[in-house]
């Protein structure tokens, strides 16, 4: 299914995107994102059963609704493809080929916030690189000097 059937299953159950109010956008938005939430919470019960087959069906689900969201962003004058990449290089920004500042945004983190944190080591393409996750979840930390990505440059003035 490409891009252009979720478009289409979207304008023939009436949800093609309203222009009409500031109010009426944000109220698409948020039905789209409690529809989202809904298959989000449908892939964490199926991870925790390890239901494989719900857990494809899940992402799947999500996959065609963050789709449909991406539509309507764009048809609200949003910039995705510009924001993807924005977001994508933001990412990148939480790994280094440094121990050095691995470690100082380890000891920065221990500093600033409550919880543990610990330093991964990975090789990718032949590249080592450094990660500081949480103890708690092994989530991804932001390291001591990242940036907040800049996505108003992809978003029109009326919604900044």
């Amino acid at each position: 299914m490409s891009k252009r059937d979720c478009v289409k299953f979207g304008y023939a159950i009436g949800n093609a995107p309203s222009m009409a109010t500031h109010y009426e956008v944000f109220k698409q938005i948020k039905q789209q994102s409690k529809l989202l939430l809904e298959e989000v919470n449908k892939l964490e019960e199926a991870s925790s059963e390890e239901d494989m087959q719900e857990i494809v069906d899940a992402c799947m689900d999500i996959k065609f609704l963050n789709t449909y969201l991406e539509h309507l962003l764009e048809a609200y004058g949003c910039n995705t493809k510009k924001a993807w990449e924005v977001v994508c290089e933001n990412n990148l920004q939480k790994t280094t080929n440094s121990f050095t500042y691995a470690q100082m945004s380890k000891d920065h983190l221990e500093a600033s916030q409550a919880g543990e944190y610990y330093i991964d080591e990975l090789t990718f393409d032949g590249e080592l690189l450094y990660t500081v996750k949480r103890v708690s979840d092994s989530k991804v930390m932001k390291l001591k000097s990242h940036i907040r990505p800049d996505l108003s440059v992809c978003i029109p003035g009326e919604f900044r």
